[in-house]
């Protein structure tokens, strides 16, 4: 609440002195009270605009918070999935630890490749997980799937707001990985690495899973060539489970797309 401020005016007003001192006394009164006003309005002004800064940045909270809080999103994590001996290849914020949650939660049952669901989980916690999650390129492209997932969930929402936030983020990520293969592949040649191969078929599994098939190709061909030049799949770790990637990617685009792609190991 304003204080209220009372203005005191000294008055050396006589009723003997002359008539043109008590005019000069009144304007000086009426000049003090314009500027008095004056001064108030400003005031009043400056209070108006700090209010509505302050209005407008608790807006902006509370909107990124409702995002973040909605029904999807606000999921706390459990204890064995907070990272307590600090595994992760670099610390995660609030939103990442929740993307990672969903990957394992929501993401991994639903790449089941032809396989028991619980097999599948099993494999992919067991194997895959370990690994993604202690190298940052890896672990990019994990939150990366997540990011897909629940942009595609909310785009029928009605106003969008996790949609686009998720959108944003799925193109963020989606830009560090392709950099961080690209950077792979120029350093590594031609000793690629298991960590090169799996980011080629990562990336390949998020365009399928938008059905962009020029570009599930193109890493397809990408990650084909790189595991020719290892030496074949039978070369590659993870006890199997990245060979299982590359086999399943081939047979999703040779049966759902039509697409052929040639695989030097099986040339007779």
């Amino acid at each position: 609440m304003v204080q209220q401020e009372v203005s005191f005016i000294i008055s050396t007003f006589h009723p003997t002195r002359a008539p043109g001192s008590t005019e000069s006394q009144r304007r000086t009164a009426q000049s003090h009270a314009a500027r008095s006003a004056h001064a108030k309005a400003r005031r009043l002004r400056t209070i108006q605009y700090q209010a509505r800064k302050k209005q407008a940045k608790h807006a902006a909270h509370a909107q990124e918070t409702q995002v973040l809080a909605s029904p999807v999103v606000s999921m706390i994590l459990s204890a064995d999935r907070t990272d307590p001996f600090m595994s992760f290849a670099r610390p995660l914020d609030p939103t990442e630890r929740f993307l990672f949650d969903h990957y394992v939660t929501v993401v991994i049952p639903l790449m089941r490749c032809n396989e028991t669901q619980v097999f599948f989980l099993q494999r992919m916690t067991r194997l895959w997980v370990p690994v993604a999650i202690s190298e940052s390129s890896l672990l990019e492209l994990m939150l990366l799937a997540s990011c897909r997932h629940l942009s595609l969930s909310y785009k029928q929402e009605p106003h969008g707001q996790q949609q686009r936030l998720f959108s944003r983020m799925t193109l963020q990520y989606k830009f560090q990985s392709l950099q961080s293969l690209r950077r792979d592949i120029s350093t590594e040649v031609p000793a690629l690495s298991d960590s090169t191969v799996a980011k080629a078929a990562m990336l390949a599994y998020d365009e399928l899973y938008i059905r962009d098939a020029v570009m599930l190709k193109h890493h397809v061909d990408g990650a084909v060539k790189m595991v020719a030049l290892k030496g074949g799949p039978q070369t590659l770790g993870l006890d199997g489970l990245l060979e299982h990637f590359l086999s399943n990617l081939l047979a999703k685009m040779r049966g759902d797309f039509g697409l052929q792609v040639m695989t030097p190991w099986d040339v007779r």
